[in-house]
């Protein structure tokens, strides 16, 4: 369930990214669930929402992305900090492993 691949390791990914940046329908390449970051546009605060789904439309959860510290992470029982790789287009979750964007 983990990837091999952590923040410390020199797997390129990199905290320093925009929102923007990850924007966007994610799938893993493991064959987890599939992500879908979008901006929250409900609330006035704004800010970025995380959607975890097993079978679509089925959602799972449905968070708010924070940052702390410079790290971007979600709080589903636990942190799950994110990272990114913008050469490769490579999201990395630490507790599901790395997700690409998905193809319309």
């Amino acid at each position: 369930m983990f990837s091999p691949c952590n923040i410390t390791d020199s797997c390129s990914t990199s905290t320093d990214f925009s929102m923007r940046e990850i924007t966007g329908r994610w799938v893993s390449r493991d064959g987890h669930t599939k992500v879908y970051i979008y901006p929250n546009i409900i609330q006035k605060w704004g800010g970025t929402r995380f959607r975890l789904t097993y079978n679509n439309p089925l959602v799972v959860c449905d968070r708010a992305l924070k940052r702390w510290f410079g790290k971007y992470y979600i709080n589903l029982y636990g942190h799950i900090e994110i990272t990114y790789n913008r050469e490769q287009e490579v999201l990395h979750l630490s507790a599901f492993g790395e997700y690409v964007r998905e193809e319309d």
